[in-house]
């Protein structure tokens, strides 16, 4: 991680690095000259295989995989709530869009923990040199789409603005864009369920997610929104995760984010 010079806190033991051309000054994001892979974790609280698969998403740092090349998701599902244990980071929205995953690969069928990486299926916990090789071959892509966002603290919360720029214009029908709002550093003590008696680390969990938006003829979106943060968010620890998508196969064609909390 020596091209890192600016940092977002992602764990107590570590940190989440982002490349120079990644972050500016003000809590400003813009997008690499090259494509950047978005990996999203299908998870839960209530899943005896899920520690393992969440604390290989946090150690991804330590193998040199940072922002420039990637940016990691985890979302909790709500499937395994009536296990025993309610996942508190769980959304039942987060369940219908791993569904939606699965019928566009034509499979049918969910379950955790699962990997996806840039709308395909990942089968490989504990594989981390296929995903640094997958992730490698993505980011000599030329992006497909240009990405500037902006966070700023407001009384109302986290105020949230980004331009998205589609340029080829066979792609503009098929993108979407969406927001996700993440955080890292957090845990739980489960007393219940298959984890019962267990203390669970996560990071990059998925406070909200927001889209998809539409671009307009031009190739652009204009997104605007403020996330409220829970009493229970450490904003220090928060990221704002901006990202276009085409819905026809579920490639991500750019994506970049910003901290919630600058540092110079």
């Amino acid at each position: 991680m020596t091209r890192s010079s600016h940092w977002i806190m992602i764990t107590a033991a570590g940190l989440f690095s982002v490349s120079e051309p990644v972050m500016a000054a003000g809590c400003q994001a813009h997008s690499l000259p090259h494509r950047v892979s978005v990996l999203e974790l299908y998870t839960s609280e209530g899943c005896s295989s899920c520690p393992p698969a969440d604390r290989w998403l946090s150690a991804l740092p330590q193998h040199g995989i940072d922002a420039s090349m990637v940016i990691p998701l985890a979302f909790h599902v709500d499937y395994w709530n009536q296990l025993g244990w309610p996942d508190r980071f769980s959304q039942a929205g987060f369940g219908d869009r791993q569904r939606q995953i699965a019928d566009r690969l034509g499979s049918g069928v969910i379950y955790t923990p699962q990997l996806v990486l840039d709308g395909r299926d990942l089968r490989l916990i504990g594989g981390m040199e296929k995903l640094q090789k997958s992730v490698a071959a993505a980011n000599q892509q030329s992006p497909g789409a240009q990405i500037d966002v902006r966070v700023e603290h407001t009384a109302q919360g986290l105020a949230i603005s980004a331009q998205v720029v589609v340029p080829d214009p066979a792609l503009r029908p098929k993108a979407q864009a969406w927001i996700a709002v993440f955080e890292n550093g957090l845990s739980s003590r489960v007393s219940r369920g298959e984890n019962a008696g267990r203390n669970l680390s996560h990071d990059f969990v998925v406070r909200e997610l927001l889209g998809p938006f539409s671009l307009d003829r031009e190739g652009r979106a204009q997104l605007q929104h403020t996330a409220r943060n829970g009493a229970d968010w450490n904003l220090d620890n928060v990221g704002v995760a901006v990202m276009v998508q085409r819905k026809d196969n579920g490639e991500y064609l750019q994506a970049t984010l910003a901290p919630a909390a600058c540092r110079s």
